[in-house]
Formats: C-alpha cells, sequence, structure tokens
C-alpha cells in the first residue's frame, strides 16, 4: 500500500506538472484532436502476469497494471488540459495565412518567458521519469520516454503557435524546451548534477493587482516571477569545509525582470533584466524521513522560498525579504 500511495501522489504530480507546464509557457473547448492523445508513449505496454517488469519492483503484477494505467491516464489528461487551456487562453485570435516560424529573443519582457519554457521542460521530464519509475518501467526506458513526452507535449504548443498571426512557431522557445528536457536527462545519467536544481518564485505584481491590462494574467505577469538556479553547496563542499555551511542554506543565481507592464497605465514598455544573488532555505533537509513527508520536502525543494537577495542589475540593491 506505500507503494500505491506514492504512485497515486506521483500520479498526481504528473498532472500538475502539465498545468505548470501550460503556465510557465504561455481562446471556447472544441473536441480534442486525435494527435493530442498519440504522446503517452505507453500504449503498447503488456504485464507479463508471472513476472514483474524488473528485479527492483516491489508491486505485483495487478498493481503494475494499475499504476501504469493511472500513468497512462495522468498523461493523457495533461494534453487533454493543456489543449483546453490553451484554446481559450491563447489559439482564439486571427489565423495566420500560412504555417510561420518566429524568433522572438529579447522582447519587452527580456526572454523571461525562455526561462518559463525551460522550466516547464525540466519539470515534465522530471516528474515524468518520477511517475514512470513508480510503474516498474526499467530506468533507461523511464529516462527516454519522459524526455519524449515532454519534448512532444511541448512541441504541439509551438505548432499550434505557428498557425496563429499574434505568435508563429518560436524556435527559440523550442531550444529553451529542449535546454529543460536535457537539464532533467543528464541528472538522471550525472546524479552529481542533481545538486544544482531549477527553481522559481513569484509574487503578484502592482500592474496584475490593477487589472488595467486585460491580457495581464499569472503566466504573463513575468515582472512577479523569478526562475532561479539553486546550489546546495554543503553537498559541493569537502568534507572539511562542511561543518562551516549550513545544510540548509542554498546559494542560488536568478533572472527576472522589472516591470514590463506599466501599472499606472497597463501599457507594455521595455522591462530591464534582473539579475539576483540569494541565500535560500532548501526544505530537502527539513527533519523527517517518513516516505510520503520525503517526497513533499523533495517537490517544495524546487520552490524558491523568500530569502535575502543581492539585486546585482539593472541597480545594486539589497532586498532582505526577495519574493
Amino acid at each position: 500500500m506505500r507503494h500505491i500511495g506514492k504512485s497515486i501522489f506521483a500520479l498526481a504530480l504528473c498532472a500538475g506538472a502539465a498545468a505548470n507546464a501550460a503556465v510557465a509557457q504561455d481562446s471556447t473547448s472544441a473536441e480534442l484532436p486525435a494527435e493530442l492523445l498519440a504522446t503517452i508513449g505507453i500504449e503498447g505496454w503488456q504485464v507479463n502476469s508471472n513476472a514483474l517488469p524488473n528485479s527492483s519492483c516491489s508491486l505485483t503484477p495487478g498493481q503494475v497494471t494499475a499504476v501504469r494505467a493511472g500513468v497512462g491516464t495522468a498523461f493523457v489528461g495533461g494534453n487533454a488540459y493543456l489543449y483546453h487551456y490553451f484554446k481559450n487562453a491563447w489559439w482564439s485570435g486571427t489565423r495566420a495565412k500560412h504555417f510561420f516560424f518566429r524568433g522572438d529573443w529579447d522582447q519587452e519582457f527580456r526572454d523571461q518567458d525562455k526561462f518559463g519554457h525551460l522550466l516547464g521542460g525540466f519539470q515534465l521530464a522530471r516528474i515524468g521519469h518520477a511517475a514512470l519509475r513508480e510503474a516498474c518501467v526499467g530506468e533507461k526506458k523511464a529516462i527516454w520516454w519522459s524526455a519524449a513526452y515532454a519534448a512532444a507535449f511541448q512541441l504541439q504548443i509551438e505548432i499550434f503557435d505557428g498557425q496563429f498571426v499574434k505568435y508563429g512557431f518560436s524556435y527559440a522557445d523550442m531550444i529553451a524546451n529542449t535546454t529543460g528536457q536535457a537539464f532533467a536527462v543528464l541528472q538522471e545519467f550525472h546524479p552529481r548534477l542533481r545538486v544544482i536544481k531549477p527553481t522559481f518564485s513569484y509574487h503578484e505584481t502592482r500592474a496584475m493587482k490593477s487589472g488595467l491590462n486585460p491580457e495581464l494574467r499569472p503566466s504573463l505577469d513575468y515582472s512577479g516571477q523569478t526562475y532561479w538556479f539553486s546550489t546546495d553547496v554543503h553537498e559541493v563542499l569537502p568534507d572539511a569545509a562542511k561543518p562551516f555551511w549550513p545544510s540548509f542554506i542554498r546559494f542560488s543565481a536568478g533572472h527576472s525582470v522589472t516591470d514590463w507592464v506599466n501599472p499606472e497605465t497597463g501599457l507594455t514598455q521595455r522591462g530591464k533584466r534582473k539579475i539576483m544573488l540569494s541565500l535560500d532555505w532548501d526544505p530537502e533537509k527539513l527533519p523527517g524521513d517518513a516516505p510520503l513527508w520525503k517526497t513533499i520536502k523533495h517537490t517544495l525543494s524546487y520552490y524558491h522560498f523568500p530569502a535575502p537577495a543581492l539585486e546585482l542589475t539593472p541597480k545594486l540593491h539589497l532586498s532582505p525579504w526577495y519574493r
């Protein structure tokens, strides 16, 4: 039952990853196209009733069947949510005369969206891998299937974007997507890289609260988002130096942008890049080793909680409690 519980939790995270990736990447629902259902990558799986998939699997064949069915449902559900969300939020404008590509580097929000794409690709691959491993899929198969799913998940966004005048197929977004997916894969093949985590923090901006710009929503509230790379310094220090660095303190480097939507008028403007350094808290170092609690701590460790931060650009500024 413990493994079933963990599996259910992993499935919930997987479904949540679909929603979070849609928010990170960012108009009535239509019938779901069949091509969106072809990316789960596990349609042909069969469970041998006389043997488990691998020797490390502690589930019974019946449990394996149930968990794999749940994983498949979560993956398909993620695609369904994705299509419904973007159909309403994005794909309701003017259609382009033909499919077209676009290089959208360095816009008013200074590539903040690209960090969202990177984080989305990383989390889709990471959580997909965790869900497949809970379903007793072999390590290498889980790595490559989850990466393939993440790639297909994000690719279909760009394919639909390429059909609308306002967006276009962004190869810049694809570069960011692939970077995030690749980093998740590298962490599985080289576990030492897990000392670096892509993390995220958010606070609602004045422009968002004002409501003056009707198109502004949390996924586009880039000035309230900060994307971090958080390092477990204690883990990388030599043994002799470990006593001098608290294990629960991480060192993080982050990227954000100043107001790209004027809070007084609601009009867009060119923001300035914010490069941040911070010492933040690692929830994974909280006490307690119960399996579910460890999973919760690990999940929380991908969020950057309020902490002191040094803003390097556009001006040098120390924030005692940066959100």
